[in-house]
C-alpha cells in the first residue's frame, strides 16, 4: 500500500456530503474531505492535511462530474464561502441535509429512537435573506470595496457587486453605497492596525407584508470614528436608490473585534426599527435585534415548535434565550403564561413591545443571563415551568444552563437549533438528565448552504 502523505495526488469517488459543506470520499479505506465537490464525482485532488483517521485535501480536476452537478449561477461560486451548495439542485439539497441530521444526532447525540420527518424546504430558493452583514476593505491596489470576508481569512474582503442570497435592492444599496465612500475618500478599518473609519453596511428588510403597510428597509453604517463627511448627502442617495427606505442609522463602533456591533448612535434619519408579521403575529424589530433570517420558512418552524410542545392553555412556557420574544409570542395564545429571559436589553424592550402590539397580557419577559436570572424568576412563580422552548445562539448552551432547564423537570422541551453539532452534543446531556427525542423536524431556513436547522421534541422519561 503506498503511503499517502501530505501534497499527494489521489483520485476518489465523492459518496457524500458533510455537516460543513465538504465532500465525503474514500481512498484505501481512509476518509477524505474535499470542498466544492458533489455525490458522483470522481475528482483528482491534493492531499493537505493527514489526520489519524482522516484526509483533508484540495479539488484539482474533476475527471468525471456527478450526474447531479449543475452549473453554478454566481460568479464567485468557490471563492466566496457563503453558499457553498449552488452547485447541487435545491431537491437533493434537502436530501442531503436530511441524512446530515440524522447522523450527527446518532452518532454524537447517543440517541436513535426518533421519528425524523421529511425536512421543509424553503418557500425561496433565492433572495430569500431579510438581513445582510458587507464588510469594508481593500483590494490589491489599495482601493475601498465592500462585500463577506475570505473563508478562513478575516482581514480580508471580497468585493462583491450582486448576492442571489438577498432581495436585490440590497445589490443597489451596497453598490450605492460603495460608490459614496470611494467618492468621499472614506477609508477602511483595518482589523490588524485598527486604523481607517468604515467598518459595517447592514441591511435589514421585513420579510413579509405588515397588516398596517409598514414594510421596508432599513441601512446601519458603522463606523470607527463618529465623523462622517456628507451623511446628509449619503442618506438622500440611498433614499433614492430605494424609495422603500424607512430608517438609516449611522452608529459607532468602536471595538477592536471585526465584528458588527454599535456602541452608540450618533444620527438617525427616519426608523430605528422595522415591522414583520409570521401568521397573524406582528413583529417590532430593532435595527441589530436577532430575528429570523428567512421571514418565510421561520412560519413553519414556529408552527412545528408551537405543535411539538402540546400546549392546551394551561401549562406556563419557558422561552429561554427568547430574543425579541418571537417564538413565546407566536406560543402565547396557547399557552397559560410566557416567561422570556434574554440577555440583550434592546431585544427585552422589543419582546415587551411586541406582546402589548399583539395585545398579549399573559407574557413576561426579563433581560439578564439565563442561568443567573432563571432563579430570580422561578421564585416568582408558583406554579411552576411545565414546557420550555430553546433557540440558542450556534454554540448552543453552556453546561449550566443545560443543568438548570433538566431540573426544571418540564415534561416537555422543544430545542430550535440552527447547529447540529451543538444540538447533538446537548441532547446527549439532555438524554443522561432524563430525557429522550421522540421527533425532529429539519427547516431548510438557508438554501444553497449547508445550514439547516432543527425543531426537536424532548419528553422527560426517567427521574435522575
Amino acid at each position: 500500500m503506498i503511503e499517502i502523505k501530505k501534497n499527494s495526488i489521489i483520485t476518489i469517488r465523492i459518496e457524500a456530503l458533510s455537516y460543513g459543506g465538504r465532500g465525503i470520499g474514500k481512498y484505501n479505506g481512509i476518509v477524505v474531505f474535499v470542498s466544492h465537490t458533489v455525490p458522483g464525482d470522481i475528482v483528482k485532488v491534493n492531499v493537505t492535511k493527514r489526520k489519524e483517521s482522516y484526509l483533508e485535501a484540495d479539488l484539482l480536476e474533476i475527471e468525471e462530474p456527478s450526474p447531479i452537478r449543475i452549473p453554478a449561477p454566481c460568479p464567485l461560486f468557490g471563492v466566496c464561502g457563503g453558499c457553498n451548495w449552488q452547485n447541487i439542485p435545491y431537491e437533493k439539497q434537502v436530501v442531503y441535509k436530511e441524512e446530515i441530521a440524522r447522523s450527527l444526532v446518532e452518532h454524537i447525540g447517543k440517541q436513535t429512537s426518533f421519528v425524523l420527518h421529511p425536512v421543509i424546504s424553503s418557500p425561496l430558493a433565492w433572495k430569500y435573506r431579510n438581513k445582510v452583514d458587507f464588510t469594508f476593505g481593500k483590494n490589491p491596489e489599495g482601493n475601498l470595496i465592500l462585500g463577506f470576508h475570505k473563508p478562513g481569512i478575516y482581514h480580508e474582503i471580497l468585493d462583491v457587486k450582486e448576492c442571489l442570497l438577498h432581495p436585490e435592492i440590497f445589490n443597489d444599496l451596497m453598490n450605492e453605497m460603495k460608490d459614496f465612500c470611494r467618492e468621499k475618500g472614506l477609508t477602511p478599518y483595518d482589523p490588524r492596525d485598527h486604523c481607517g473609519n468604515v467598518r459595517h453596511f447592514i441591511l435589514r428588510c421585513s420579510g413579509n407584508d405588515h397588516p398596517e403597510g409598514k414594510k421596508g428597509v432599513i441601512a446601519i453604517l458603522l463606523t470607527a470614528q463618529e465623523e462622517l463627511p456628507g451623511r446628509d448627502e449619503l442618506v438622500d442617495r440611498l433614499r433614492s436608490r430605494c424609495p422603500a427606505l424607512t430608517g438609516f442609522i449611522h452608529g459607532l463602533n468602536e471595538g477592536k473585534a471585526d465584528i458588527a456591533r454599535m456602541d452608540k448612535p450618533i444620527h438617525v434619519w427616519g426608523d430605528d426599527y422595522l415591522h414583520d408579521r409570521l401568521d397573524r403575529i406582528s413583529f417590532r424589530l430593532s435595527a441589530l435585534s436577532f430575528f429570523q433570517t428567512n421571514t418565510r420558512a421561520a412560519e413553519p418552524l414556529y408552527e412545528t415548535t408551537r405543535r411539538f410542545l402540546s400546549l392546551t392553555g394551561k401549562e406556563n412556557l419557558l422561552d429561554a434565550y427568547c430574543g425579541v420574544g418571537s417564538i413565546g409570542i407566536y406560543c402565547a395564545h396557547q399557552a397559560k403564561r410566557v416567561y422570556g429571559i434574554e440577555i440583550l436589553r434592546e431585544a427585552v424592550w422589543d419582546a415587551r413591545k411586541n406582546a402589548a402590539m399583539n395585545r398579549l397580557d399573559n407574557c413576561l419577559f426579563l433581560c439578564g443571563e439565563f442561568r443567573k436570572t432563571l432563579p430570580i424568576l422561578l421564585n416568582r412563580i408558583r406554579d411552576g415551568i411545565q414546557r420550555v422552548v430553546m433557540d440558542p445562539p450556534r454554540g448552543g448552551l453552556d453546561k449550566k444552563s443545560l443543568r438548570s432547564i433538566i431540573e426544571l423537570r418540564a415534561p416537555v422541551l422543544a430545542y430550535v437549533s440552527c447547529n447540529p453539532t451543538t444540538f447533538a452534543r446537548d441532547a446527549e446531556i439532555l438524554f443522561h438528565g432524563g430525557y429522550r427525542i421522540t421527533d425532529i423536524q429539519p427547516v431548510d431556513m438557508f438554501p444553497h448552504t449547508y445550514h439547516i436547522e432543527m425543531v426537536s421534541r424532548f419528553e422527560m422519561e426517567k427521574p435522575f
